[in-house]
């Protein structure tokens, strides 16, 4: 079976973590190597100064698993080089809990972010996450756990379409060009829903953050403050309840070689 690292952004409580892990346990060999704390919003980051440690995870049964005090990125360059004894031939990101679909966000991601350190290694890499719906969002945020029965159905629902599209990798590869595959999945999945190819949504957003009484400053996401919509991209798709697939590369827009600019 060819082998498999799975890291995350949002840390070894996410209700995600263990049933994705499970079933992506009948395709590959898989390590598990998530940051000790979520690490949402930290994009590609990685720790400069200071010493990372890596921790076993408990209940995994036989998935060897481990913490890593630092940020995603950390998660899947140690995981890839230094953990279990040799690179593995994937790396599966998230699944997320909320959306990584436009360029707002696609940048920000730890999760996104993961799967391009992987990507820079040499390992083929795809991010999934899910637009949670509200109220399982607000929970998660509160008490760092989801209940409930809807929150059970789209959980494994997400597991298993997730899964179902690794298997597809698996046999078809990374599109022709792409660094990594970002997928998101929307808040009413099924799992008839259908899958697009799409772009990224070019959108921008203001400020992120907001005054407390004290005189400092909190994180507060108010939405994008413009969104180009001229042409179907990730974000729209999601949010008409479809699947997004993204194929992302970091490669340079190419210019006709010339003299000296003079600058």
């Amino acid at each position: 079976m060819p082998t498999l690292l799975l890291v995350n952004d949002d840390g070894p409580l996410s209700p995600f973590l263990l049933p994705f892990a499970q079933k992506l346990s009948a395709l590959a060999q898989v390590r598990v190597a998530v940051p000790l704390e979520e690490k949402s919003w930290t994009g590609k980051s990685m720790t400069r100064h200071g010493k990372l440690n890596a921790r076993p995870l408990p209940g995994f049964d036989s998935i060897p698993a481990l913490t890593v005090d630092g940020t995603p990125s950390d998660c899947a360059n140690l995981g890839i080089h230094h953990l279990f004894g040799g690179a593995p031939d994937w790396v599966v990101s998230g699944i997320n809990i909320g959306l990584n679909a436009g360029l707002n966000f696609i940048v920000n991601s730890g999760t996104v972010g993961a799967a391009f350190e992987a990507a820079l290694a040499g390992v083929p890499a795809v991010a999934f996450s899910m637009h949670m719906p509200r109220e399982l969002y607000d929970q998660w945020i509160a008490e760092r756990k989801l209940t409930g029965e809807r929150a059970a159905r789209a959980i494994d629902l997400a597991a298993s379409r997730a899964a179902s599209m690794f298997r597809a990798l698996l046999a078809q590869g990374l599109p022709p060009g792409a660094m990594v595959l970002n997928v998101n999945f929307p808040q009413n999945l099924q799992p008839e829903t259908p899958v697009r190819w799409v772009p990224v949504e070019n959108n921008r957003y203001g400020s992120l953050f907001a005054q407390d009484g004290d005189g400092g400053f909190y994180h507060s996401y108010l939405g994008d403050s413009w969104r180009d919509q001229s042409v179907l991209g990730d974000k729209a798709v999601v949010e008409r309840g479809e699947i997004a697939a993204t194929a992302l590369t970091l490669a340079a827009l190419t210019v006709p070689v010339s003299d000296p600019i003079g600058w």
